[in-house]
């Protein structure tokens, strides 16, 4: 009788185990939220609009300046009375003339709302469809970074001279893996 009690109680701990290395593993996971990146509005509370003449070279470059962005985080513009916003190249962005030939005009100003992700990593320019208000300083140019690092999971490789070429399969496992993992070690002890 003893035998069997013992018995059933390292059969619980063992399940114990399991379930808290389980549970560990899991909050190790990332989140899908987490891959999401965080969304800018462009300009604040101001908006996307022409700035003060003697703030046209700095205004937006002071405003960016107050964060730092990642892939994945968006950038909204929001204007009123105004043309649409465009990514153009880095010559688009200094000489406000993104556009070729025989583009058509810029659209008549309405109120609006444009998203863009911020994808690849790199420089980022963006700019008024209109060259005329491009040119009184309505631009932005950002620097993306690659997404930021998400903190090791418990079986990452240690930091080492060839850790930033290694990838553990173990350390980006999928949660699913993970509770395989777990299920077959807690068998082995039962």
């Amino acid at each position: 009788m003893a035998a069997a009690a013992t018995s059933t109680s390292r059969r619980l701990l063992t399940l114990a185990a399991g379930v808290f290395f389980l549970a560990v593993c899991l909050l190790q996971a990332p989140s899908p939220a987490a891959a999401e990146g965080t969304r800018y509005t462009v300009g604040g509370a101001d908006g996307w609009r022409v700035p003060p003449p003697e703030a046209k070279d700095r205004y937006y470059s002071d405003w960016a300046s107050n964060f730092t962005f990642y892939v994945d985080d968006s950038i909204e513009f929001v204007y009123k009375n105004d043309s649409a916003v465009i990514r153009v190249s880095k010559a688009g962005y200094y000489h406000c003339n993104e556009s070729t030939p025989d583009a058509p005009p810029p659209p008549p100003p309405r109120d609006g709302t444009t998203l863009f992700v911020l994808d690849p990593p790199g420089p980022a320019n963006f700019a008024s469809a209109d060259p005329a208000r491009c040119a009184m300083g309505e631009r932005l140019m950002l620097d993306v970074l690659a997404a930021a690092a998400a903190a090791p999971g418990p079986w990452a490789p240690s930091p080492g001279p060839s850790a930033q070429h290694h990838h553990s399969a173990a350390a980006t496992a999928a949660p699913s893996s993970v509770v395989i993992l777990a299920l077959a070690a807690a068998g082995r002890f039962v």
